[in-house]
């Protein structure tokens, strides 16, 4: 597996006297395809994402990019390599949808640089790509969460990286919104761009991903291709319920079993 992202015995907490959060974890990325990480409520998945895009410095272990240590990059190098779309995000001022994605371009400006003509080109395509070129000029605080979910994912364009991380991006959206999030993700993949999502969803990853990721207390339960991973038995094991993993029509779907 070619990877671009390499967690190495990873423990972490959030205060000195607090418990571990993540605990002797390891974890390994493939570049150019959709990672999706699954896992109950309060297990670790989002300070995972803080972790690999350096906003959180594990106590022991370390984190690599392109096999290179977090330690060897500047933080603008970082942010330039990796992306994040958070799943809440307080938005201060009341930006226009364009202004916002444009924000994208922060980490190829000097300090107090404007803006030149090839950051709004970019910002331009970043926004056609996601299909909402429509919206540029609407209020950030005046669109539905499913277009502002598309607009975070347009700003992370607009930076240009080879990594996405996304922290449940299909969270509280309707059917066609999350279609479209996950076909975005899938599309991506296609021109070489890695993704990692995190979800409580199985069937939104087994749509998206290549590669699965199982989380469960602050560890890696399993990790693979989706015939490793998402068995009923993990499943199970990790939600604490009855799972059940059907084929239909040729698809692996997930559901609850009746109790």
């Amino acid at each position: 597996m070619d990877k671009i992202l390499s967690l190495e015995n990873i423990h972490f907490r959030y205060y000195p006297d607090s418990p571990n959060v993540l605990t002797d974890l390891s974890l390994d990325i493939p570049a150019g395809k959709v990672t999706a990480i699954l896992g109950p409520n309060g297990t670790g998945k989002t300070t995972l994402l803080h972790i690999l895009l350096g906003l959180l410095k594990p106590f022991q272990g370390q984190v690599k990019v392109s096999g290179k240590s977090h330690r060897e990059y500047s933080r603008k190098d970082l942010s330039q390599m990796i992306g994040l779309v958070p799943q809440f995000e307080s938005i201060p001022f009341n930006f226009s949808v364009f202004e916002y994605v444009l924000l994208g371009r922060s980490p190829y400006l000097k300090p107090f640089q404007l803006p030149g003509e090839g950051d709004i080109r970019i910002t331009e395509d970043a926004l056609k790509s996601a299909g909402i070129s429509h919206l540029s000029e609407k209020p950030v605080t005046e669109i539905s969460g499913g277009e502002r979910q598309l607009v975070h994912i347009s700003r992370v364009f607009s930076q240009q990286t080879r990594i996405l991380l996304l922290d449940e991006p299909t969270a509280h959206l309707d059917l066609e919104n999350q279609n479209r999030i996950l076909r975005l993700l899938k599309q991506m993949s296609t021109q070489g761009k890695t993704s990692v999502l995190t979800t409580h969803d199985p069937n939104a990853a087994i749509f998206a991903a290549d590669y699965f990721v199982l989380m469960n207390r602050g560890n890696i339960a399993a990790q693979g291709e989706l015939n490793q991973v998402i068995t009923a038995e993990n499943l199970s094991t990790i939600y604490r319920t009855p799972i059940r993993v059907e084929q239909t029509n040729g698809y692996t779907m997930v559901v609850m079993d009746k109790i």
